[in-house]
């Protein structure tokens, strides 16, 4: 192949110049038959057809996931004919070892209707990297190629020597796990914590395993902890009768010369429920005392194992023309390095994972990222080391090849997101609002993990049990120096009490992003059939955010912060009917739980006449959001949990579509939950001073509260929580005070 050397820095216009090269490939899609043909000769051209038809199907087919399902379709349906294939390397240099790479640029054209082609979209590239290849160590040494990682064991010499003798501040400096696997010897065993204590007298240096199940097939295989099995799980744990996962972990605990490994199938009673209980209240200990978590970033289910193979790689054939040297080298497909390159080439398309994989959405692996302080990812292709140190950034990052990258941003853009997570530990020097705060944060983290995670999804409370546990010592702690009193909180369904009125008002975020592609766009019936699913299976109440996905709370939020400030509620709450089900205060809950509130109700239905209107509020996320008119007086900014009604398709489209809302709004009711400031938006040069001069802030202060539907077929004071009510902060209203004065009545609500 005629490689020409260009550099990884290369822009378009120099890459058409210098890419001109005698390696040129064009190729039919959808099949490639080009390729399939020459495979039978080119293990790469076999290597690189699975790669473009399995790995990035979505970038040949040209499909852009947007906000317009509409645009998906028709990019869907396009007919991208021709697909072109450029080759070249590039010694790539960053402040590890250099390393070679094949750099391919595929460019797709599509069919016109006149038959012609025309380019359906930019070039992508496909990044390969050259590495050694078992069995040709002269190869590798003429050409200084790295070696491939070829056992866990190995791991140790990756990371830097100082991070096993470097200790953090954990949570619970005497906190031992009630059971941990001893892999020092084998076979391994279970050992309890008095037995560890008793041969010891400290406190031992652990792993802590994160990783998901898998779906009910792959979960089959795993070997749990039971009462039936606990005595000889005592004597013996044989590691070919694990799954590979687990097998990976205690291979990895061996080779960090880690004592002892925490993995839950082995270390809580699976058929005791006050013992699983009991360890999920500690989760945050177990995880925050951990030396290291283990996270299997890459694996889908126990059976994955840590590391996964080289899915695409291929022996090339190499001699040197200069020396005598002859044998091959391995051409493997970087993942990361190709989703660079897509990024920063590439219009963005289809946004995915460089693994296929969901770990870092599963439910149960929030609590432990959140909690652990020193973390280990393995990906398909990569390890990555993420201490405090390092802002949760990694130290360190390997390729399973063994290159070294020690900056973080080589990582990829796309890549940050996923494995940057941070949440505020709470400590003595935080004050109660700040606590509050940063629990309603971590809740609005929480609620972008979708309920289908769960494989129980009655797991959604219990699975962040262990956070709550961590927060519930400094909220109740004696407040006297800031002149408040003991406050003893009740935990009401991921809640406090003390701060409950302001957690219910959130909203569906809009600001787009990954949150706003998951926010539901469903029609108000099939809300209120899923409110009540979550009530009556999930035990969540709908005045959670964790009934939806993608929601904010609006005075947490940095944008709307800025607008509403200083809540302060004037609903009464009753009681709390939301107490445990079992021995753990933080986790599930009886079934429909409910707040029994006192406050002032108003029925929109009174409010329907021909005065009153309702428009989309100007936006570039005018979904959900409209503004309700009487006459030309504005009265509230309605946020809703639901779509708007299907729009007709005549020519009085809008009108219609007005009336739709405007009938489904009348069956709901706006209940005052408190008052906030509201900023003015507009004010004179001379009235901002004035203000200034008279030490006064620019403040309105207005109600807020909750949109409510009432429960089918429930009793009258039975209500679903379905959007917020609030004040447009860029058209302030006086007819939202005297509303609930003249036509609020003060009623006892019933709020699921």
């Amino acid at each position: 192949m005629g490689w020409s050397e260009v550099g990884l820095e290369i822009g378009r216009g120099e890459f058409e110049e210098l890419a001109t090269t005698e390696y040129f490939l064009t190729d039919t899609l959808p099949t490639l038959p080009t390729l399939q043909d020459s495979s039978l000769n080119c293990n790469f051209c076999r290597v690189l057809r699975d790669a473009l038809l399995n790995q990035y199907a979505d970038l040949i087919r040209g499909v852009n996931v947007g906000r317009d399902p509409k645009e998906d379709q028709d990019r869907r349906d396009a007919d991208p004919s021709l697909l072109t294939i450029r080759g070249f390397h590039s010694r790539i240099r960053f402040p590890g070892p250099d390393f070679f790479a094949v750099q391919l640029q595929v460019t797709i054209l599509k069919r016109t209707e006149h038959s012609g082609l025309e380019l359906f979209k930019g070039p992508f590239f496909m990044e390969w990297r050259i590495e050694a290849a078992e069995g040709n160590q002269s190869v590798t040494d003429h050409l200084n190629l790295p070696k491939p990682l070829k056992s866990l064991f190995d791991i140790k010499d990756l990371l830097p020597a100082s991070y096993l003798v470097q200790d953090y501040e954990f949570v619970n400096s005497t906190f031992v796990p009630k059971m941990l696997l001893d892999v020092r010897d084998e076979p391994a065993r279970l050992v309890s914590r008095e037995t560890i204590l008793t041969s010891s007298g400290r406190v031992p240096k652990y792993a802590a395993l994160s990783y998901c199940w898998g779906p009910p097939e792959a979960a089959s295989q795993q070997h749990t902890l039971t009462r039936d099995t606990l005595a000889q799980r005592l004597q013996q744990i044989r590691l070919e009768e694990l799954p590979l996962t687990v097998r990976d972990a205690v291979c990895v605990t061996r080779a960090l010369t880690l004592p002892y490994l925490w993995v839950d199938a082995l270390c809580i009673l699976q058929d005791d429920v006050s013992d699983w209980e009991q360890q999920c209240v500690d989760m945050h200990k177990i995880y925050g005392n951990a030396h290291i978590t283990l996270c299997a970033a890459a694996s889908k289910s126990c059976i994955d194992g840590l590391v996964q193979p080289h899915q695409y790689h291929a022996l090339i054939p190499f001699k040197s023309a200069v020396h005598d040297v002859v044998g091959y080298y391995s051409l493997r497909l970087d993942i990361i390095g190709t989703k660079k390159l897509i990024a920063k080439y590439a219009p963005p398309v289809n946004k995915f994972t460089p693994d296929g994989n969901s770990w870092h959405n599963r439910g149960w692996v929030f609590q432990e990222r959140a909690s652990s302080h020193r973390k280990l990812l393995f990906w398909r292709n990569s390890i990555g080391l993420f201490c405090p140190s390092s802002d949760d950034l990694p130290l360190v990052y390997h390729t399973i090849s063994g290159d070294c990258v020690s900056r973080p941003w080589e990582l990829g853009v796309e890549l940050t997101p996923m494995v940057v997570f941070r949440i505020s530990r709470p400590n003595d020097h935080h004050s109660q609002g700040e606590l509050l705060d940063m629990w309603l944060k971590l809740i609005r983290s929480y609620s972008t993990i979708s309920a289908s995670s769960f494989t129980n999804p009655l797991d959604i409370l219990p699975a962040i049990s262990g956070l709550a546990a961590m927060y519930h010592p400094y909220l109740t702690r004696n407040t006297s120096a800031q002149g408040l009193s003991r406050l003893i909180p009740d935990y009401i369904a991921g809640y406090w009490k003390q701060d409950l009125a302001r957690s219910m008002l959130w909203s569906i975020n809009l600001s787009g992003g990954h949150a706003a592609a998951m926010s539901p766009r469903i029609q108000l019936s099939r809300l209120l059939e899923s409110l009540r699913t979550s009530s009556q299976k999930h035990r969540i109440p709908s005045w959670s955010q964790l009934t939806r996905d993608g929601s904010l709370n609006m005075f947490t939020d940095r944008f709307w912060a800025t607008k509403y400030c200083n809540f302060r509620p004037t609903a009464s709450i009753l009681d709390a009917r939301t107490k445990p089900a079992g021995d753990n205060p933080f986790g599930y809950t009886q079934e429909n739980p409910h707040l029994l509130l006192q406050t002032k109700v108003v029925n929109l239905k009174a409010l329907t006449s021909p005065n009153v209107t309702v428009k989309r509020v100007p936006s570039s996320t005018p979904y959900y959001s409209h503004q309700l008119f009487d006459g030309n007086q504005p009265l509230c900014l309605i946020r809703r949990d639901f779509a708007d009604s299907p729009r007709a398709l005549d020519g009085e489209e809008e009108r219609k579509h007005h009336q739709a809302l405007l009938k489904e709004l009348s069956s709901c009711y706006l209940a005052l939950i408190g008052n906030c400031d509201v900023k003015k938006r507009w004010e004179s040069r001379r009235r901002r001073y004035w203000n200034r001069l008279c030490f006064r802030n620019n403040w309105d202060h207005k109600p807020i509260g909750l949109v409510l539907h009432p429960v089918p077929n429930g009793s009258p004071s039975d209500f679903y929580r379905v959007g917020i009510f609030m004040p447009n902060a860029w058209e302030p209203s006086r007819r939202l005070p005297e509303l609930f004065e003249s036509m609020g009545e003060t009623r006892e609500i019933c709020l699921y």
